[in-house]
């Protein structure tokens, strides 16, 4: 045996802030793996589910041979705040982020064949994550499924395009008919998305969408006359890849770039719509007769230019805006008789929607 001098000085190993978050996934994953086999039981997986032993080892070696062989990039332990518009939310577990439409697809058939759920992030003006994080798979699509490219009548966008820098190349291409939801924060997905709740107004825009479903190849949604904008059965279990937008030339086009004064820095976030309108009044009108205006709970208040917007602070989390909107509602509810229904989407650990 080798000992070590008493004279020898100690050396310290210096990790970074990566190389830490990599290190103490690898031990807890260690200590779980050595656990359950020891225990001989069979441990429950993170997404509530119960996996054989054995089966944890396959998840590790497909997860290492997505990384090597896919365009993807994987990412451990990503705080959710800087992620979403509001700025709340806990820590995912795994996020994923999508080149290609290969990429896509080995992820969804990987979370499938473990029967693992998902979440796609697009741009987060949406999305409301539970504090306690999200332990399913989390896609991001970038890259190429990030980018557009002009057409002649048209303009084709990736699932993980900006809405707004779509909009704005239009304009620079003197292509109208993106006037009315050009104004959003949201992504190409996400549009989509909200198009098919009813928070957006997208018939008659769209031409086509590729979906990308786990165990199959790209599926290509075509808008018609009777269906112009899809269903929720169009797009189950599909990721949002590509989008055509169907558009006219004009030399009028209504969006206007933005304005090179100076940028302002915001204190506070704040998102789109939170309540839908009805059919008999806009949802902020029944939210001031309601009395909700500027109401808060914790660290996040109703206000806004419209008066249906969410403004969050740094102290804001996902249960003070689920406290908040069923405030608001319930308020509404008893003045006016009317129930609103929120326009932001509520997960939980596994990923699963809340419905307030």
């Amino acid at each position: 045996m080798v000992r070590a001098s008493p004279h020898q000085k100690k050396v310290r190993t210096v990790r970074s802030a990566g190389g830490r978050r990599r290190y103490d996934a690898f031990t807890r994953s260690l200590c779980a793996r050595l656990t359950s086999q020891l225990a001989n039981v069979m441990p429950t997986f993170r997404t509530g589910k119960k996996l054989l032993v054995g089966q944890l080892e396959k998840l590790e070696l497909g997860l290492r041979e997505l990384r090597r062989m896919s365009d993807v990039e994987l990412h451990e332990r990503v705080d959710l705040r800087a992620w979403t518009t509001l700025g709340v939310g806990g820590v995912a577990g795994l996020v994923s982020r999508c080149h290609s439409a290969t990429g896509v697809r080995d992820t969804l058939d990987l979370a499938a064949s473990h029967g693992l759920g998902w979440v796609t992030l697009g741009g987060g003006s949406r999305l409301i994550a539970s504090d306690s994080g999200i332990r399913v798979p989390v896609i991001s699509l970038t890259g190429s499924l990030a980018r557009w490219e002009p057409e002649l009548e048209g303009i084709v966008a990736g699932g993980g395009a900006n809405l707004a820098q779509v909009c704005r190349a239009a304009h620079r291409k003197g292509l109208s008919g993106l006037e009315v939801i050009g104004r959003s924060n949201y992504s190409i997905g996400g549009l989509i998305r909200g198009g098919m709740d009813g928070l957006t107004r997208i018939g008659g825009v769209i031409d086509w969408i590729d979906l990308q479903r786990p165990g199959s190849g790209v599926d290509r949604w075509h808008s018609s006359a009777s269906n112009p904008v899809p269903h929720t059965d169009d797009l189950h279990r599909g990721v949002v890849l590509r989008v055509r937008f169907k558009l006219r030339p004009s030399g009028l086009a209504e969006i206007k770039p933005r304005s090179a004064g100076p940028v302002k820095r915001r204190a506070l976030r704040s998102t789109g719509p939170v309540f839908l309108d009805s059919a008999d009044a806009t949802a902020a009108d029944l939210l001031a007769e309601a009395g909700c205006s500027n109401t808060g709970v914790g660290g996040v208040r109703l206000g806004g230019p419209r008066g249906n917007e969410l403004i969050a602070g740094r102290s804001a989390s996902s249960v003070d805006v689920i406290d908040l909107c069923r405030k608001a509602r319930d308020r509404v509810l008893a003045s006016t008789g009317i129930e609103l229904i929120t326009a932001l989407v509520f997960i939980d650990e596994n990923g699963l929607e809340i419905k307030l």
